[in-house]
């Protein structure tokens, strides 16, 4: 390739890199910026019409597309001629390598550690596309998928096991190697000094925080994404044995090949939950609706195979060069046009000053070198760059197409069947501008309103203020220990209309702590995520990650199944409710909604939402003591070993706490606004 077209490639990688670098930032820090909502919702459908765009341009065979309609059988097939394939192209390169092949990621040390500096924006969101799953706003009847994305999530997260967590395992890599290299979740890290431009990696990593913030609305999508995600690759299979050859430790991506293996490990699950969740589809949609949310499966999987996130080493760059400059089947017409109209137009435009990425018309049509792909691709991207000359995804408005019709500078050098080709063209770009301008208006992302079907995306405190939290006098200053917490007053009987809502909502307090993974390098989000696995009804961590068994074990009820046993005691117009948005239309409760707002900032919230959930802590291990009516003696046992396991690692989160006097007093006055709200349940008019 001409150092002219290298460099112009790189002015726009580079350019659209900074943009997302920028979104990476503010999706890691959301709680200061909420306001980037409207963009990422906007950014993440550009990128789901981007990749399923391109897929739709290649042959359907062995792509997801293949599977026309869902059948559990169709998927296994598919899933298991994929890993087939894997197999036999790893079994080829070790064939390749005993033979005398070179490494195939990076040629030496130093360009092993350039490929794991270009590709940490990636791991450090590893598991982010599973961040907000499963959060108490979820449909009941999804209960048991989310539980089982939240697996996944949580053996990202290294169960609560900071060594075990993988973000903190690549980050451990990349200190030993690039100590310099700042953290995702600083303002700097994309800072050009650091030579992070690799446009795909950005994207990729984006892409993975961007799809989880959704729930409600792109859960077929995450379920997709998740499918492809948890798939072993080449690079991970390649970097296992490559990274040991140059004297670095290659365990973080060894991890990846059996703990996402297909018989008990996350592709397993995978498959597993897109099987349940189709199910459900088509028993409240028909087939109909199960047509449509396989379609958007498939996009799920298509954006997490469409943007694999990896980097080419630059002693590998020169080969790559050549595959990357393939041309969809539109773009090839579209060359086809422009080369016969370079035969008898290249020298008609030598005077033209108009450049189009840096060169002249004349030099883009210069028949010789428009049968060279690499220019060829070179010309296209040129051209869909120029806002000038093209509008992506809109002919109508394009200068380009404006000049081919009446009384257009070219009117009559194309043919009509000509024109519609390169209609169709840039109809079909994406609009990847529109997507990363500003903010934009948040008038479709009115979080006052959708709070209960939205969540978890930030947004602003609720339009009415929860002005009356009524606790004890002076409370708010008050501070104590965890040894001394104010005992709870509490009658055997509460009031449904309000300790249902509660019950229902409570365990929110903590959901948000876990969804930035590298949020969770730390001790105090992994007791987090321990708290969150006992009152999600998971197993006690052991030594092993508990995989497909856990979606198996019986009896694995938590804090939200308990909540539906409860409700399953009412009346059956209570009892059928579908979600929790349905509860509160019945049953409202304002102090449920300021909650939820409150625990979509757990960095700002942090003190306060511990002290909150040490409240409800010793609600459950009181209810567990003494029972209730509603609740079956198997559940209140089920309760008592749930209330024991977070109690545990609250009082550990405490300790830390009490180490700040600000954060000390928080946490006191988060569990007295929690303490005062449950007693209020168990007054007796």
């Amino acid at each position: 390739m001409e150092p002219i077209l290298i460099g112009w490639f790189a002015t726009i990688a580079v350019s659209a890199a900074a943009a997302f670098k920028d979104i990476y930032y503010k999706l890691h820090c959301l709680e200061q910026f909420p306001e980037v909502l409207p963009q990422a919702k906007r950014l993440l459908l550009f990128l789901l019409e981007e990749t399923s765009s391109a897929a739709l341009q290649l042959p359907k065979h062995g792509s997801i597309l293949s599977v026309r309609s869902f059948s559990r059988e169709a998927i296994i097939d598919f899933q298991t001629k994929r890993d087939m394939d894997i197999g036999k192209q790893w079994e080829e390169y070790n064939m390749r390598r005993k033979r005398g092949g070179r490494m195939e990621l990076f040629s030496d040390r130093d360009e092993a550690i350039w490929w794991l500096k270009q590709i940490s924006p990636v791991k450090y969101v590893d598991g982010a596309w599973l961040g907000h799953i499963g959060k108490v706003t979820t449909p009941f009847a999804l209960r048991k998928t989310m539980k089982g994305a939240w697996q996944i999530l949580s053996e990202e997260l290294g169960d609560g096991e900071l060594e075990k967590n993988h973000v903190y395992l690549y980050h451990e890599l990349i200190k030993t190697l690039a100590p310099e290299l700042l953290t995702a979740e600083e303002p700097d890290f994309g800072h050009p000094r650091h030579g992070l431009e690799v446009l795909p990696v950005w994207k990729s990593a984006v892409a993975q925080l961007l799809v989880s913030l959704f729930p409600a609305e792109f859960l077929p999508e995450i379920l997709g994404f998740n499918l492809h995600f948890e798939a072993i690759s080449m690079d991970t299979l390649k970097a296992g044995k490559e990274l040991k050859e140059v004297g670095i430790d290659p365990y973080y991506f060894i991890l990846h090949v059996s703990i996402d293996n297909a018989d008990s490990g996350h592709t397993a699950i995978a498959l597993e939950l897109v099987c349940e969740y189709m199910n459900y589809v088509r028993k409240t949609n028909g087939a109909e609706g199960e047509n449509m949310a396989w379609k958007r499966i498939q996009a799920g999987y298509l954006l997490s195979s469409g943007l694999p996130g990896t980097a080419i080493c630059p002693s590998r760059r020169a080969a790559e060069d050549d595959s990357d400059s393939a041309l969809s089947p539109i773009e090839a017409q579209v060359i086809k046009i422009f080369r016969a109209k370079s035969q008898v137009v290249h020298g008609i435009h030598c005077n033209s000053k108009l450049k189009i990425g840096g060169r002249s018309v004349a030099d883009w049509l210069n028949p010789a070198a428009l049968t060279s792909e690499t220019w060829q691709r070179a010309l296209l991207n040129g051209l869909t760059a120029s806002k000038y000359w093209i509008c992506r995804g809109d002919s109508n408005n394009s200068r380009f197409m404006k000049e081919l019709r009446w009384k257009g500078r070219m009117f009559g050098s194309f043919t009509h069947d000509e024109y519609e080709v390169l209609t169709h063209w840039i109809d079909s770009l994406p609009n990847l501008s529109q997507a990363l301008e500003g903010p934009g208006s948040s008038q479709h992302m009115d979080h006052d309103s959708d709070i209960l079907s939205g969540y978890p995306a930030v947004g602003r405190v609720a339009s009415k203020a929860f002005h009356a939290i009524p606790v004890s006098p002076n409370s708010k200053d008050a501070t104590f220990s965890f040894e001394a917490l104010p005992s709870l007053v509490m009658s055997r009987s509460p009031c449904e209309e309000t300790f249902i809502p509660l019950w229902l909502s409570h365990p929110c307090l903590l959901q948000g702590f876990v969804s930035v993974p590298f949020r969770t390098n730390n001790i105090f989000a992994c007791n987090v995520i321990k708290i969150l696995r006992a009152q999600g009804g998971f197993d006690i961590e052991q030594v092993c990650v508990a995989g497909m068994a856990e979606l198996r074990r019986p009896n694995s009820l938590g804090l939200a199944g308990i909540g539906m046993n409860m409700m399953s005691h009412q009346d059956a117009r209570i009892a059928a409710l579908p979600s929790l948005n349905d509860v509160l239309q019945i049953w409202p409760s304002e102090f449920v909604v300021w909650m939820l707002h409150q625990s979509m900032r757990p960095i700002g919230n942090r003190a306060m939402l511990i002290g909150m959930a040490t409240a409800f802590g010793v609600m459950h291990s009181e209810i567990a003591r003494t029972g209730l009516p509603c609740l079956t003696t198997e559940d209140q046992l089920i309760l008592r070993n749930i209330s024991q396991r977070e109690l545990q690692w609250l009082e550990v989160c405490w300790a830390e706490l009490q180490l700040d006097a600000t954060s000390c007093t928080e946490c006191c006055h988060g569990y007295i606004i929690a303490r005062e709200e449950i007693q209020r349940c168990f007054t007796k008019d």
